[in-house]
């Protein structure tokens, strides 16, 4: 098969045993790669009552057939587990270097099954897995360990590890990539699968140069090429600064969050944590994934101070600089620097963290923490000592408060109780992205029914109702983020083009400022593999991984009951300063939404719409 190897590692951790198996050519065709060959396995491996923390388990780093390919912006890989955070269906996409690395070693993907007796980490050559005991490097940070790894295997070599948030089972914890040149898998807690399977991380060789087999390279090439320099002249802006200028921005749109989600602006936090103060304070340069063209990382510093950093490191990107700032009420870049700093190297979820900090804020202001609880840190909104302090206990599991968040929002107010489930903002009980679904319409369908929880990426509407048309689906301008008309078939689209995405793998920043389209990943598939495929057929494999994900939820409880937002966006309007924005009509969207995918007013694909998809074989798993 042109665009793999045809060669995926099985890994058995009880008996530190690798197999390696061809891909099948079947899934190959319906599920190309990245998260959805992953939801795939998954579904054939996994049940109703299988424990996201237990053995039987498995986690997998999966690549696509873009991956490594020359295509720009794929060095990206998936990691699909169920989730010990929300119990249902997990993946987590990473740039930087591994997935990259990963492919080059000759591997379109690995599958991780069992539990090592001891600490293990994984060492990837093109030629066989080995494993080396790791006793030694459980309990150190992420970076110290990357640093030990490279001095003592390979120091051109790749890493994916855990800090002591996974190996403590903290259920946001991350996979932390690069080392301090930190790419995170944050969301849904794979990083407690990691810990729960003793498998402190994996390092990919450098030796590794693998190329796979491409149909047609010189269309791929002069493609590509015309390709870079619709990117290079439209997302040049974007580069200069990436997703931090961001914040400014949607402040005044009325995107950002603040204050838990209460308030509609406050310029003067924005202003102070955006992209242009980072340039004029803490920045040192910009930075990127292997070999992208956009190159829309930052490399930060900051050597004094109470929040000073531990030498230069990955700076916060938009997610994290609303998290931890205005969500919190914080308006402080160097705390927002040093927790961001303490997640990397701990292992933690940016986002979640910080949507469970400002959770636990708003409960203390209402009652329902008391100072005891809180063992003498000062947590409250606008208190940045108290934020990072908590980012830091949350990960070691310092304290009985602390150990409860890190359980996620969702878990920590049905413990409280009283009232504090009014407080927790998730969906699936997996926390909010930093976008409102009462600015997004959009959001508002995809962080309900999307199949990990509230993610923003499971459609990216809101730069699609900005100014991204979508001319194959029919649209030709942007769509009003506002407008409950027409809505889900968009919001549909969008998921299956995401999903698409996730598969091949490639960054989704290549759509914003119109610079790639579906008609690139299109032409750019076929070139690889040699299979043509018409736009109906190559949008049924987002709508079949979508679909099949959703499967895998139904068999975990998932139904109509959860595709809801939390009560704050069903009755308060976003309105303050410059904002007027009204909550979203989501009953009668979602209403559409099921018709259109074909789903029982339950929430369950039809027998007809399986069928359809060619998914039959997953019905009974």
């Amino acid at each position: 098969m042109k665009g793999y190897h045809n060669r995926i590692a099985w890994i058995d951790l009880n008996k530190r045993e690798v197999k390696f198996k061809p891909l099948d050519e079947r899934d190959a065709a319906d599920f190309l790669g990245g998260a959805s060959l992953g939801a795939a396995y998954l579904a054939r491996l996994t049940d109703g009552k299988t424990d996201p923390l237990g053995p039987e388990n498995p986690l997998m780093f999966m690549t696509g057939p873009f991956t490594a390919s020359g295509v720009p912006a794929t060095s990206r890989h998936d990691v699909i587990s169920l989730s010990p955070l929300t119990g249902i269906f997990g993946e987590s996409n990473s740039g930087g270097s591994f997935g990259w690395q990963l492919k080059s070693c000759g591997y379109d993907g690995l599958v991780i099954t069992g539990r090592s007796e001891k600490p293990v980490v994984l060492v990837i050559d093109p030629d066989r897995i080995t494993f080396r005991d790791s006793e030694d490097l459980w309990g150190m940070d992420v970076w110290a360990a990357d640093e030990r790894l490279k001095a003592e295997i390979d120091p051109d070599g790749v890493t994916a590890l855990i800090g002591p948030a996974g190996e403590k089972l903290v259920k946001v914890a991350s996979i932390s990539h690069d080392g301090r040149h930190t790419r995170s898998a944050g969301r849904c807690g794979m990083g407690a699968v990691m810990g729960s399977k003793r498998l402190k991380g994996l390092i990919a060789l450098s030796r590794g140069k693998a190329k796979t087999e491409i149909a047609n390279p010189e269309a791929l090439k002069n493609s590509i090429t015309e390709a870079l320099k619709l990117i290079r002249e439209r997302l040049g802006p974007f580069s200069q600064m990436g997703t931090p200028g961001g914040v400014i921005n949607y402040d005044k749109m009325g995107n950002l969050p603040f204050d838990n989600w209460r308030v509609a602006q406050c310029t003067p936090i924005a202003e102070k944590t955006t992209g242009t103060t980072m340039k004029e304070t803490i920045w040192v340069s910009r930075a990127g994934c292997k070999l992208c063209a956009i190159h829309c990382g930052r490399l930060v510093q900051n050597p004094e101070g109470p929040f000073a950093l531990d030498g230069v490191q990955e700076g916060p990107e938009y997610e994290t600089l609303a998290a931890f700032g205005s969500l919190c009420m914080n308006d402080s870049l160097p705390a927002i620097a040093k927790a961001n700093e303490y997640c990397n190297r701990f292992g933690l979820d940016t986002i979640s963290t910080g949507s469970i900090i400002a959770f636990a804020m708003e409960c203390r202001e209402k009652g329902l923490i008391s100072d005891e609880d809180l063992e003498g840190v000062d947590l409250g909104f606008g208190k940045p000592e108290g934020m990072v302090e908590m980012v830091k206990r949350i990960a070691l599991r310092q304290g009985k408060l602390a150990t409860l968040l890190g359980e996620g929002s969702r878990e920590a107010a049905r413990v409280i109780g009283r009232g504090a489930e009014e407080y927790a903002i998730h969906v699936k009980g997996l926390e909010f992205p930093m976008h409102d679904p009462r600015f997004s319409w959009g959001h508002a369908i995809s962080y309900s029914t999307g199949n990990r929880g509230a993610c923003h990426l499971s459609s990216l509407a809101h730069p699609f109702e900005l100014g991204v048309p979508l001319p194959e689906m029919g649209y030709d301008k942007p769509y009003p983020g506002r407008q409950r008309e027409g809505k889900a078939q968009w919001t549909i689209h969008l998921q299956h083009v995401m999903t698409i995405l996730d598969s091949l793998s490639i960054c989704k920043f290549t759509m914003l400022s119109n610079a790639l389209s579906v008609s690139h990943f299109r032409e750019w598939l076929g070139q690889i593999t040699g299979r043509e495929r018409s736009l109906e057929e190559f949008m049924a494999l987002g709508e079949r991984a979508f679909t099949l994900k959703r499967m895998i939820n139904n068999r975990r409880g998932v139904t109509r009951k959860d595709d809801i937002l939390p009560p704050r966006f069903r009755t308060l309007k976003k309105r303050g300063g410059t904002i007027d924005l009204d909550v979203p009509a989501l009953l009668p969207m979602l209403s559409d939404y099921y018709e259109l995918r074909g789903w029982t007013e339950e929430g369950r694909p039809k027998p007809e719409t399986i069928s359809r998809l060619g998914l039959e074989a997953f019905k009974g798993q």
